[in-house]
Order: C-alpha cells, then sequence, then structure tokens
C-alpha cells in the first residue's frame, strides 16, 4: 500500500510539473497572442523582426494582417494551417541543434499567398486568372510575388 502511495505522489508530481511547466513556457512565449489575427504575435519570435519591421513599413499594412496573406482565409483551414505552423516552429526551435536564421515559405504557404492575392485584388487580377479554367489548364509559371517580391515584406514570402 505504502509503495502506492509513493508511486501516486511521483506520478501527481510529474504531471504537475509537465503541466505547470507547460503552463509556464505558454505564459512566457505569449501563447495566446497566437489564437489572435494580430500581426505582431508573428513578430514574437526574433527570426521574424526583420519581416515585421518591413511589414510595418509596407503599403499592405493599412489593408492586410500577417495572417490575410499567409494563412487560407475559410475558418477551418485557418485553425489548421495555425497549429501545423505553430507546432513545426516549435519544435524547430526546442530541437533543433542549428536553429534558422529567417523563416522560408513552404509550398503551402505560397499557394495560399497565391489564393489571398488573387482573392483581395480580383478586380485587377481577373483577365490575367482565369477562375473556370480547370487546374492543368492554368498557367502556373507565374505567381503574383514573382513580379510583386516586395511588396508585404522583404525576404520572399
Amino acid at each position: 500500500m505504502r509503495k502506492k502511495a509513493i508511486l501516486f505522489s511521483l506520478l501527481v508530481l510529474i504531471i504537475g510539473a509537465l503541466v505547470g511547466g507547460g503552463f509556464f513556457i505558454f505564459y512566457n512565449a505569449n501563447g495566446l497572442s497566437y489564437l489572435s489575427s494580430d500581426s505582431a504575435a508573428c513578430n514574437n519570435c526574433h527570426v521574424m523582426h526583420e519581416v515585421y519591421d518591413d511589414y510595418n513599413k509596407s503599403s499592405h499594412k493599412a489593408v492586410a494582417r500577417c495572417i490575410d496573406c499567409h494563412l487560407p482565409h475559410t475558418f477551418f483551414r485557418k485553425w489548421v494551417a495555425k497549429a501545423e505552423s505553430g507546432l513545426g516552429h516549435m519544435m524547430v526551435f526546442t530541437f533543433e541543434k542549428n536553429l534558422p536564421t529567417h523563416f522560408e515559405a513552404n509550398e503551402k504557404t505560397k499557394k495560399w499567398v497565391q489564393e489571398n492575392c488573387i482573392s483581395c485584388h480580383k478586380d485587377y487580377v481577373e483577365n490575367i486568372t482565369n477562375p473556370t479554367l480547370k487546374a492543368q489548364h492554368q498557367d502556373q509559371s507565374l505567381s503574383c510575388v514573382s513580379c510583386h517580391k516586395n511588396v508585404g515584406h522583404k525576404r520572399n514570402y
């Protein structure tokens, strides 16, 4: 009986330390900010300071937040993307030996940026992009950012 009490106490202590440590890390990492749409949340990571500074000087700051360009606009896709991105970044910064000096957009993010450019600028680009065509008939050789590289910020996406 005494052995069970000791094991139970150790289990409670370990779980308490994990939960407490998790809350401490979440608090210090300003975790709740990632649930918002505020672009300042992107600046929580030191590798984003330069990009955030560029964004604050850009023409898009007055009309778009980071998530307006970098995440899907539908509710479910946006929250799944935020979770994937956040967990991915957390894993890199927790377990990688050689920390990145900046992030690069992956293919999924590049696709979202293109979709969002077209969505916001539909009146200007509807003659260039034809949503009635099947994907295999669309010319995918150019993306909006291939010409407008530094519109939101420097450093490609």
